[in-house]
């Protein structure tokens, strides 16, 4: 046991601190406005209304505000959206500051670096009352959380389950992008697979919830192999453990921004719960194995690609026991309509900070940004 918690510390330091988080048009005042739509023509997802929406963890050259408004947009379009604030402390916290005393002092000289920061805990319980507030203000509509905003919209659900000043089921519902403590249709999450319920992680210091019987329809959206929302239920596969990791830079944010036409129709599926509520969990393929994507952004042709693809895959599906059945096993990679990550996430990142939509191109602006506009102390 010693050996999985010290996986569990390393890993999560790893993960969590690598992860980012997170325009409508206006209608002439004598027309309706026009009915919203999601991309591939299907009536949308979620509660017409305010989208309550809440990013990842604040990390340096992410362009935070514009990565929220953008979440979920094509599958959530026509929402007025709303950012509720919250700390978003990094995985660090105060943990650093713990095992090397005077670390946090770092942060007086770079600002933003959270390493004696609020930590995920402390975010997530002041990150609750903060979205239950702005429901109840901004009535109907869709919370919208992406990773560590995530864990805030588990947490409202539980204080919300059996409020009798809580909306009604049919004014409220829940999406949760990449969610660190998920128990979806296709897998687990890492926290939930390595923390018993009640445990605390202590890189987080946050509380493993248990399940909760919600009263309000949930989306859960998981992009395959992210390393937080899909880990491998099988960790002693080395191979699928090393391509979830992978998978974290480049699915766990970027699926914020995928859109319906990405998910394979079994890719979908919807469990009711005793209370009426629906859950339904899209399991989103990118174009290629997270290990081998970084080739594509290196030139290496599709063809070589989709070769490296069907070595890898069978040894990495062996590490989900999902794969087991082929009659039932969900589609996580398709070289047609699966995701590029660098792609979807192109358009918030130049909204942000300008130049080429290519990976290297992204990064540096992004570095750049960060360079030019240091928080102030």
């Amino acid at each position: 046991m010693g050996l999985k918690r010290v996986l569990a510390f390393a890993t999560a330091l790893i993960t969590f601190g690598g992860a980012g988080c997170f325009g409508f048009g206006i209608a002439a005042a004598d027309e309706p406005p026009p009915t919203p739509t999601q991309t591939d023509g299907s009536p949308p997802l979620g509660t017409p209304g305010r989208g309550y929406a809440l990013g990842g963890a604040h990390v340096l050259g992410i362009p935070y505000d514009e990565y929220i408004m953008r979440t979920g947009a094509d599958w959530f379009p026509g929402l007025d959206r709303q950012i509720v604030d919250y700390p978003a402390g990094q995985v660090q916290g105060h943990t650093l500051e713990r095992m090397f005393p005077g670390v946090g002092r770092l942060d007086d000289g770079f600002p933003g670096l959270g390493l004696d920061g609020p930590s995920v805990g402390e975010s997530v319980d002041e990150g609750a009352p903060n979205l239950i507030e702005a429901i109840r203000a901004g009535g109907p509509g869709t919370a919208i959380g992406l990773s560590e905003g995530a864990m805030v919209l588990n947490e409202v659900q539980a204080r919300l389950a059996y409020d009798p000043a809580a909306p009604p089921p049919d004014q409220l519902s829940f999406a949760m992008y990449g969610d660190p403590v998920a128990r979806h249709a296709f897998g687990e999450s890492f926290l939930t697979q390595m923390f018993p319920v009640g445990g605390v992680a202590p890189s987080l210091d946050y509380r493993i919830p248990p399940p909760v019987e919600s009263q309000y329809d949930t989306y859960h959206f998981v992009s395959a192999y992210d390393s937080i929302a899909d880990w491998p239920d099988r960790p002693d596969n080395w191979l699928a453990l090393a391509n979830a990791v992978v998978g974290l830079a480049t699915g766990h944010t970027a699926v914020a921004f995928t859109d319906p036409s990405m998910v394979p129709p079994q890719n979908i599926r919807t469990s009711v719960n005793s209370r009426g509520a629906k859950t339904t969990t899209y399991l989103i393929p990118e174009e290629h194995l997270p290990l081998v994507l970084p080739f594509k952004y290196l030139g290496v042709p599709k063809e070589t690609l989709m070769k490296l693809d069907a070595i890898l895959q069978p040894y990495v599906d062996r590490g989900y026991s999902r794969s087991d059945d082929p009659l039932t096993a969900p589609i996580t990679v398709d070289p047609v309509n699966g995701y590029d990550p660098a792609a979807v996430t192109a358009p918030a990142t130049q909204a942000a900070f300008g130049g080429a939509a290519d990976p290297i191109s992204q990064l540096m602006s992004g570095f750049q940004y960060m360079l030019n506009n240091q928080p102030q102390p």
